[in-house]
């Protein structure tokens, strides 16, 4: 299942490729982000976005998110923009 939720990341381990983000409707959920992820963050001379990567992201970012829930395993995201 794929769900387009929107949240701020509350934890992140780059290293890991792993985040936590707490969803608009007060749930948490963990997900990894695989190598082909599109994450898109705030580019400041326009405000408006660029490419980025996971290194990019920091603890506090409202995002919108692209989830695909897996039946027994960790989330994982496609497509995370930040919004902040």
């Amino acid at each position: 299942m794929t769900l387009l939720v929107q949240g701020q990341i509350r934890q992140l381990d780059p290293g890991k490729r792993l985040a936590v983000i707490l969803l608009d409707d007060g749930r948490e959920v963990s997900m990894t982000f695989p190598p082909q992820a599109n994450i898109e963050v705030r580019e400041p001379a326009t405000l408006g976005t660029m490419g980025g990567t996971i290194g990019d992201l920091k603890v506090g970012y409202w995002v919108n998110v692209e989830i695909h829930e897996h039946a027994g395993a960790p989330c994982s995201c496609s497509s995370l923009v930040c919004i902040s």
